[in-house]
């Protein structure tokens, strides 16, 4: 198995090491902590990282055979999750390539909206590093108002990524109150599996959006 392990597939094993201590270590892990940092890579679920490596990474809270009488406590979930939600890097419950099995497993609660949507639109602002989730909004009867995007040059808030519902379309306008809503600088458009999207380099600063669908 490759060193460079991937989220994604790493995710793909949760289900059967859902929040379980294995009995013993993986014989990679020494090369996956030297290569990889696994044990303190919080880009893997901990899920994982309690099935494959519990003996050698002393830190994920698993029972340590060789000195049973200590006890360890592990970090609340919720704290794990907000971290890795808020990654402009590599967001995780905006991440297209996990599914809404694997965000609602992993991180349910701080994923509600990206696993059980309750609007059509929203884009996602990041500041200093962080992503942000913005107000959702829900579509027009047609390009009829653009809506305040979050962006603001004076705090170096741009835009990072897009949620449109299927058949809904995210227009992205660098005026505050363009004039004719029916050119946007971009269109991301949401189908049936696909909903999330970087915001183009190029309108990552646009000021306005507007959400419609068919």
């Amino acid at each position: 198995m490759s060193a460079r392990l991937t989220i994604a597939l790493l995710c793909s094993m949760v289900g059967a090491a859902t929040a379980q201590c294995g009995r013993s270590d993986h014989p990679n892990c020494a090369m996956w902590n030297r290569n990889v940092n696994f044990c303190t890579n919080e880009a893997r679920p901990l899920a994982v990282r309690q099935a494959y490596c519990p003996v050698m990474c002393g830190n994920l809270g698993c029972p340590n055979p060789n000195a049973p009488t200590t006890t360890t406590t592990t970090a609340a979930p919720g704290t794990t999750c907000a971290k890795w939600a808020a990654d402009a890097t590599k967001p995780f419950c905006a991440n297209p390539d996990l599914t809404v099995e694997q965000k609602t497993q992993i991180c349910g609660t701080t994923c509600d909206f990206e696993t059980k949507p309750n609007a059509d639109c929203v884009l996602y602002t990041v500041t200093d590093g962080k992503l942000t989730r913005g107000t959702p909004s829900n579509r027009t009867a047609g390009p009829a108002k653009a809506v305040s995007s979050g962006a603001v040059a004076t705090t170096k808030t741009t835009l990072a990524r897009a949620y449109a519902g299927t058949g809904c379309t995210v227009g992205l306008f660098p005026d505050l109150a363009p004039a004719d809503l029916t050119k946007p600088a971009a269109s991301l458009v949401g189908t049936a599996t696909a909903h999330f999207f970087p915001v183009p380099d190029q309108s990552n600063a646009a000021l306005s959006y507007t959400c419609t669908c068919v």
